[in-house]
C-alpha cells in the first residue's frame, strides 16, 4: 500500500477537505546527487494538493492523517496512462507505412492520430475503471488539533 501524510483544513458537509504536500521523487534530488529532478521540484516549489474524502472518521480540521492507496491500482493506473499512449503511437505510425506506402509525414501523422485516440482512451479508462480504486483510505489519524 502507498501511504501519504496529509491534513485536514476544513469540512464541507460530509466531506473532509485534505491538504498533501507535494514530495520530489526522492531524497538524493532534494541534495543535487540524482538524476536532476529536485532541480525541476525546486523550480516548481512544493505545492499542496486538496482534495476531497468522505469524512467517515469524524475528522475535524487540523487532524493530520495517513492515507493509503493500493499499489495494484497504481501500477494498473500507470500502464494505462503511459503505456495505451505509447502503444498507439508506435500502432499508428506503423499502420500508416503499411496503409499509405513509406512516407515519413504519413507515418508521423498517423502517430499523432494514434497517440491522440489512445490518450482518449486512457482518459477515459482512468475515470471509470480507476476512480473508485483511486480513492484514498483513511489508515490511521496521527495527529489530532490541540483545543
Amino acid at each position: 500500500m502507498i501511504r501519504e501524510t496529509a491534513t485536514v483544513t476544513r469540512l464541507e458537509g460530509s466531506q473532509a477537505v485534505i491538504d498533501i504536500q507535494r514530495q520530489s521523487v526522492c531524497d538524493h534530488c532534494e541534495l543535487n546527487n540524482g538524476c536532476g529532478t529536485g532541480a525541476i521540484g525546486r523550480l516548481l516549489g512544493h505545492r499542496s494538493k486538496s482534495f476531497k474524502i468522505t469524512n467517515e472518521k469524524d475528522l475535524k480540521p487540523g487532524d493530520q492523517v495517513i492515507l493509503g492507496i493500493q499499489e495494484k491500482a497504481y501500477l494498473n493506473a500507470s500502464l494505462v496512462i503511459y503505456g495505451l499512449p505509447l502503444m498507439g503511437l508506435i500502432s499508428g505510425g506503423l499502420l500508416s507505412q503499411w496503409v499509405f506506402g513509406e512516407s515519413d509525414v504519413k507515418a508521423f501523422v498517423g502517430a499523432a492520430v494514434g497517440m491522440t485516440l489512445c490518450l482518449i482512451a486512457s482518459n477515459l479508462i482512468g475515470k471509470y475503471r480507476f476512480s473508485r480504486q483511486f480513492n484514498p483510505a483513511i489508515l490511521q489519524i496521527i495527529a489530532e488539533p490541540k483545543d
